[in-house]
């Protein structure tokens, strides 16, 4: 059974987990004349991010929110803007939902895992705002009534008319409407935090864009093999995730290996209850094993487009020389990121175990997919190599089939032959006639009595009535 969750303020920083480190110096392999440098401010933000990381103890401040930027400006990072000294962005963000109790909440990993998407789709949302938005803006106020003796009376009494029958001396409305779209490529999430309190489960993450992010994120889908530079107290991806904390991990991530490969990650979680039935747990696990693999492709990639309007309106009303006033409000709000027909190869898993998850009380099952340029070029030469056996194959199967053939047709030339069928009938022919020559002039069949009706006859002789005793008495 799940532990009792206490009432109190539980934030946990994710930069030991999730924190990305990227390359200030990348060269490719050394068949390459000129090494490839990519180095800006995004680069910087995540080697320290995961530098950082590795001495860090948890901290508990009001919530995630609060964590994530109080962790930034310990850091005088900027964020929320852009950053020309560095060439960078750095946006936060947070996504909550009402769990009065997580130890008891069936689904509480479900809805952690949607809020995390939501989170990770709000910040790409205001990186591609910032690149270029599309804004539809108005306002609008009318206003009846008042002694206007200069206009004609027609007109006067019109006025006054409309505003004696509607009884609304002022209307207000107010409209923003912002749409943007475009590829967004090497978004990385740097800090994540979780939170709960007072009935309130809460996610929030800072993700970081710069070119050099994006040329990284290009080079695996392009098929480039570009090294990095990583730092001297750098770890292998395994080591790294041993010493992590991967029950707070979620999301597009990334990571630099000590070997300077840059691994872009997706991670994903489950509730691992062993009161479950095996088969719910194994299509839970199954599930986050798939999500895991989608926040991997969105970590490299995704088609972003936001769509957000604003409406607020304003209405007073007058009866009987008194005013009153109604507002109302109401927005709309559409953010995907998609991703169609992308051929990947590499894909590894690198961590699927149940680990303590204190927010919740128990165990979580976690899903981490990763892949990097090497990865991917070994994978391909793997294809190559077992779709060149498979035309092997498919030749030897022709072959087969031509063998299968000759069997079959000379089957049937020595069924059908009919030189072979006549040469059967006429040596039958001429057995048939010796032995139909050599019976000519004999009675085959001699003619037997019958018994019953045969005469009777007498038969002279003696006859005696038995065998001789051989005795003299």
């Amino acid at each position: 059974m799940r532990k009792a969750i206490m009432k109190f303020v539980f934030a946990v920083s994710a930069a030991v987990t999730i924190t990305a480190a990227y390359c200030q110096d990348v060269t490719p392999d050394s068949t390459e004349e000129t090494p490839l440098v990519v180095n800006d401010g995004g680069v910087e933000v995540v080697r320290e991010a995961e530098a950082a990381a590795l001495g860090e103890k948890p901290r508990a401040p009001r919530n995630a929110f609060d964590e994530v930027k109080s962790w930034l400006k310990n850091k005088d990072w900027k964020y929320n803007k852009w950053d020309g000294k560095k060439k960078r962005l750095i946006v936060v963000v947070s996504e909550s939902f009402d769990c009065e109790d997580p130890a008891a909440t069936k689904d509480v990993m479900v809805q952690r895992d949607m809020a995390t998407k939501r989170a990770v789709l709000q910040a790409k949302a205001e990186i591609i705002e910032f690149v270029k938005s599309d804004v539809d803006a108005e306002d609008i106020v009318e206003m009846f009534g008042g002694n206007a003796p200069n206009i004609s009376e027609a007109a006067k009494q019109d006025v006054q008319k409309k505003a004696a029958a509607i009884k609304v001396p002022l209307t207000q409305k107010s409209m923003v409407t912002v749409t943007a779209a475009m590829p967004l490529f090497g978004a990385t999430c740097i800090r994540q935090s979780e939170s709960w309190n007072r009935g309130k489960y809460q996610i929030a993450l800072a993700m970081a864009w710069s070119p050099a992010l994006e040329r990284a994120a290009r080079a695996v889908l392009t098929g480039e093999d570009v090294k990095c530079s990583p730092k001297p107290i750098a770890k292998s991806v395994e080591d790294w995730l041993e010493a992590a904390n991967p029950a707070f991990m979620s999301g597009p991530i990334q990571f630099l290996d000590a070997d300077g490969s840059r691994w872009f990650l997706g991670v994903s979680a489950c509730v691992a209850d062993e009161n479950l039935p095996a088969l719910t747990l194994k299509q839970n696990k199954r599930i986050a094993d798939l999500s895991a693999r989608q926040m991997l492709v969105f970590s490299l990639w995704g088609d972003v487009k936001a769509y957000k309007k604003m409406q607020q309106e304003l209405t007073t009303t007058l009866i009987d020389g008194k005013s009153n006033t109604e507002t109302a409000q109401w927005m709309e709000s559409k953010i995907s990121q998609t991703v169609e027909n992308l051929p990947l190869r590499g894909i590894t898993r690198l961590f699927n175990d149940e680990v303590d998850h204190p927010i919740i009380g128990g165990k979580v099952y976690v899903s981490i997919y990763g892949i990097n340029s090497a990865q991917a070029t070994t994978a391909l030469k793997i294809e190559a190599i077992n779709f060149a056996t498979r035309a092997e194959v498919e030749r030897v199967k022709t072959i087969e089939r031509g063998r299968a053939a000759a069997n079959k047709g000379l089957v049937e030339n020595a069924t059908n032959d009919p030189r072979d069928f006549q040469k059967g009938q006429d040596a039958q022919n001429k057995n048939l006639g010796v032995e139909v020559e050599g019976r000519k002039g004999k009675q085959i069949l001699q003619k037997k009595e019958d018994p019953k009706n045969t005469p009777k006859k007498s038969k002279a002789g003696v006859f005696n009535g038995g065998a001789d005793p051989d005795d003299d008495f």
